[in-house]
Formats: C-alpha cells, sequence, structure tokens
C-alpha cells in the first residue's frame, strides 16, 4: 500500500527505530532494520519489519532525515 505520509519515529541513542507513529496514532513496532541505504544528497531510506496494531508482521519502506520521516509503503 503506497502512503508517503509524515510519522514520528522513537530511536534509539544510535538512530535506529524502534516505533513509528501514523497521525491519526496508529502505531508500529519495529521488529528489525531489514535494509537501510543512503544515496549521496538523499534521505536515508530503510526497509523494516514492523508488527502492525493488530500483532501482525508487514513490511515498511521508510525515508528519514534528522527531521522528519515518511512511512512510503507498507506492505502486510
Amino acid at each position: 500500500m503506497h502512503l508517503d505520509q509524515s510519522v514520528t519515529a522513537e530511536t534509539t541513542a544510535t538512530g535506529r527505530p524502534l516505533r513509528l507513529t501514523r497521525p491519526d496514532g496508529t502505531h508500529f513496532g519495529v521488529r528489525r532494520v531489514m535494509a537501510e541505504w543512503q544515496p549521496p544528497g538523499a534521505p536515508r531510506l530503510l526497509r523494516l519489519q514492523v508488527t502492525t496494531p493488530t500483532g501482525a508482521l508487514a513490511i515498511a519502506e521508510v525515508t528519514a532525515t534528522p527531521e522528519t520521516w515518511h512511512l512510503r509503503q507498507l506492505w502486510t
């Protein structure tokens, strides 16, 4: 599902995401970072294994800058 929406991210001290929260309050727990890359001059792109609010596993693709996080896609 293509979303491209801003999210709030709770992160570790090293910047790894722990939890993503959408504007409507829906949150996704991050189980693991599956892939992470950053083309020169572009935001970080992360592919995450997450748990949905119902407890199901899903894959989320997010972009991250020091100021903003965007949930680009979600596969359930």
